[in-house]
């Protein structure tokens, strides 16, 4: 029995070695039948940037030996001349062993699941070689993998060209390669040397290209290009801020004049193969501005092209934006294609001397006149109608004119006014002011807004501009220098609305009230008008550009930096620095008043060396006996959703530092206040947080204007000599200590007690008297509030 037994157990390994020796043998016929696939191949100098980008991005080999053995090979096998330089399937197979590791592989279903969809078993022999379509194929599955595919992306990128085609000053590195976007990218594989005027379908990781995957025929537009010159060697042309060289496809008789025009390029297969250039140009003053349209005199409003693009023609050749067009100047003219505007070319910079000013109704209440009455103590010319039909008429002295959106006057854009003198002016009759109804130098524009109402302007010399002003913010019988200092400060702020306009939507540069700076509301007085011309075209400036020249009525005796309004601002304007304002070099500096009990103790006093300690908003007091919690409610919310950021609600959680957490979120009503706490100042003192524990939560409140409007109850201000203020929204400044009243721990009111008028920052006006009384001229008065600025003869 057991000899049976043993012939049958033979038996049965007679046929198992059997079967597996046909398999083996059948596996081994199948595989000697396989043959090389055919088609492009993957380089081991591709395979090795990307795999490198795997690490680079984070993902360790799960068998860094094998890992680096296959590196070795593959970077070994790059640096060979002359052969071939393929990645064999062999090595495709280790390396991804190499990255999900044996053990991996054989215990973990995901990670099995990767490797079987990877590999092709049945199509390779280990020393065959990789096609691409495969090597991407296996390589996108493992970018997904490892979720990945929004750091490695396959994209199109219409490249333009490399060093070798950029023939102007501005040059790139060797090794990178400029999109039509106008982007630079670094390019890690050999397969974009040499690639220009061609688009590549490309793996990418932020801004390097990776590997080309494909070069595409695709072709692709350049739009709206300045062509500086072409001939039959091909089209030179600038293109953010670089001037290229291109090629044709396939030369042109040149029919066209191509120089020094703007025209759409269109790009294939690494050449230029047509140019449509565009020639309607047009040209004029320059009427009103915003991101869609313009108005030009003499043609009417055009919109902005998608695809518009701005050239500055004078000086250095470079690209320009929107902001630099100047309103009420005829400086650029604009390239019209298809009733749109698609390049404009900024032709000269000459110095700009009138200003436009929006002139706003009666108290400054808006921007919009429901009508306006107008009059003139000599003849005026009104003009109007379409721009192909202007029609002008002579108005005699003194008759009234009343205008408004039904007028026959309206039967174009826009309605100039002017006195047949230069010197003449107009007076608005439907417009009060503190003076009466104002009158206007230059002339007046009037335009309907669809249903709004109608916009006044007021086109008039910066000059004359300033003669309103400057009376209008500070004192006609304040010092002369004190009026030069302020008439150099207006006329600087004027000048950068002129260059950056604050209203282009409504063809002004700037608005007449405190918005801006006031302009008209008192009359002209005979020393500001003599400061204007005696600091005739000077302006306020920082390395080369006028400064931000803010001013205030009155210290406390320090002023502060820009940080007063955000934090950068202190780095984007370095002139306005904390500073004591006084003359005792001795006081403290400006950052020990950034300690609570240092600066309680400096405002409850009065510095005999500070230049305002007479000025009556030098020191001030307020109580709010009864605190109207719910009116403190309303102002913090409306604060919120004017600045969101800077209204904060704490979270309750810590940070890393153990200090509380606060976020940007709407604050909940509350009935009760627990505690008001100054938070931080400024250097200077200046109140930068207060933060307020309440029922429902506990809010911050970030910068001095929000501080002034918050806690502001509509009480009385006693100044220093005893003279009472009231009717102002704002609490006089936000250099102040508090103390809070309670009833029942429960805040029920507070005491404050405070110092200067104003934001702080920039020029003290009150203190610039007193440095006038003391001998200072406006020279020392600028330089002593704007650090490092000069002033320039601008015009």
């Amino acid at each position: 029995m057991k000899k049976r037994l043993n012939i049958w157990l033979k038996l049965l390994a007679t046929l198992v070695l059997a079967i597996v020796f046909i398999g083996l043998v059948t596996e081994d016929k199948i595989t000697f039948q396989l043959k090389q696939p055919e088609g492009a191949l993957m380089t081991a100098g591709d395979v090795l940037v990307l795999t490198k980008e795997l690490v680079y991005a984070g993902i360790s080999p799960a068998d860094s030996v094998l890992y680096q053995e296959v590196v070795t090979e593959l970077e070994n096998l790059n640096m060979k001349e002359g052969v071939n330089n393929y990645i064999s399937y062999g090595m495709y197979c280790r390396l991804y062993k190499a990255f999900l590791g044996k053990e991996n592989i054989e215990n973990n279903k995901q990670t099995k699941d990767l490797y079987l969809n990877i590999i092709y078993q049945q199509k390779y022999r280990e020393d065959f070689f990789v096609l691409e379509q495969d090597w991407y194929q296996g390589y996108d599955k493992v970018l997904e993998y490892y979720n990945l595919q929004d750091v490695i992306q396959e994209k199109k990128i219409e490249i333009l060209c490399g060093k070798e085609s950029i023939v102007g000053e501005k040059q790139i590195e060797h090794g990178v390669l400029l999109d039509a976007e106008g982007n630079e990218y670094i390019y890690m594989s050999d397969s974009f040397t040499g690639l220009s005027y061609t688009a590549v379908s490309a793996y990418v990781r932020e801004n390097r290209l990776l590997t080309c995957r494909t070069v595409l025929q695709d072709s692709f537009k350049l739009s709206n290009m300045w062509l500086m010159e072409a001939d039959i060697a091909g089209v030179r042309f600038f293109y953010s801020d670089y001037e290229l060289l291109a090629k044709w496809s396939n030369v042109p008789e040149m029919p066209e004049d191509y120089r020094e025009q703007v025209g759409d390029l269109f790009i294939s297969e690494g050449n230029i193969q047509d140019i449509v250039v565009k020639k309607e140009r047009i040209g004029g003053k320059l009427l009103r501005l915003n991101e869609t349209e313009a108005e030009i005199e003499g043609y009417g409003t055009y919109r902005f092209s998608e695809e518009c693009m701005g050239y500055c023609l004078f000086g250095r050749l470079r690209e320009a934006e929107k902001r630099e067009l100047s309103i009420g100047y005829d400086f650029a003219d604009f390239v019209v294609t298809d009733g749109e505007i698609s390049s404009f070319l900024l032709l000269r910079k000459e110095e700009m001397e009138s200003i436009r000013v929006l002139i706003r109704s009666n108290d400054f209440k808006s921007i919009y006149h429901n009508s306006i009455e107008v009059s003139c103590p000599e003849d005026m010319i009104i003009t109007y109608g379409d721009y192909g039909n202007r029609k002008q008429e002579r108005i005699p002295v003194g008759e009234k004119i009343v205008l408004t959106e039904d007028s026959d006057y309206f039967l174009g854009e826009r309605i100039e006014l002017t006195p047949v003198s230069g010197s003449g002016r107009i007076k608005v009759l439907s417009v009060n002011r503190s003076q009466g109804n104002p009158s206007y130098r230059g002339h007046l524009e009037i335009a309907a807004q669809e249903d709004k109402g109608l916009v006044l302007i007021n086109e008039v010399l910066l000059e004359e501009y300033l003669y309103s002003v400057v009376p209008s913010e500070m004192p006609g019988s304040y010092p002369a220098e004190a009026l030069k200092a302020q008439a150099i400060c207006a006329r600087t702020y004027g000048y950068r609305y002129m260059i950056s306009p604050g209203l282009g939507i409504y063809g002004a540069h700037l608005d007449d009230s405190t918005g801006y700076q006031v302009y008209n509301n008192i009359t002209e007085n005979v020393n500001s008008t003599k400061a204007v011309k005696e600091t005739a075209g000077e302006l306020l400036t920082y390395e080369g550009n006028p400064v931000d020249t803010y001013y205030y009525s009155t210290s406390c005796g320090y002023g502060a930096d820009a940080r007063l309004w955000r934090e950068e601002a202190k780095w984007e304007l370095p002139y306005l620095q904390p500073v004591y304002i006084g003359e005792n070099e001795d006081e403290l500096m400006p950052e020990e008043l950034s300690a609570e009990e240092t600066f309680r103790t400096y405002i409850m006093e009065t510095d005999e060396s500070a230049f305002e300690k007479n000025e009556a908003w030098y020191r001030w007091s307020c109580e709010v006996e009864e605190l109207d919690t719910e009116k403190l409610y309303l102002r913090l919310a409306e604060r919120y959703q004017a600045v969101p950021d800077k209204i904060l609600t704490c979270t309750g959680e810590e940070g890393e530092n153990g200090e509380e957490i606060y976020v940007s979120q709407k604050p909940v009503k509350f009935s009760k206040i627990y505690d008001i706490v100054c938070k931080e100042r400024l250097p200077g003192g200046v109140l930068n947080e207060i933060v307020i524990f309440t029922d429902e939560g506990t809010y911050k409140v970030v910068s001095e204007y929000n501080i002034r409007y918050i806690f502001d109850q509509d009480c009385r201000i006693l100044r220093q000599d005893g003279t009472f203020y009231e009717g102002n929204s704002l609490l006089p400044s936000a250099y102040f200590v508090m103390e809070t009243l309670k009833e029942k721990g429960v805040v029920s009111g507070y005491l404050i007690y405070g110092g200067g008028y104003g934001h702080g920052a920039g020029m003290s006006q009150n203190a610039a008297k007193a440095m006038a009384v003391a001998g200072y001229d406006d020279w020392d008065i600028l330089s002593f509030f704007f650090k490092g600025c000069v002033i320039e003869d601008r015009y």
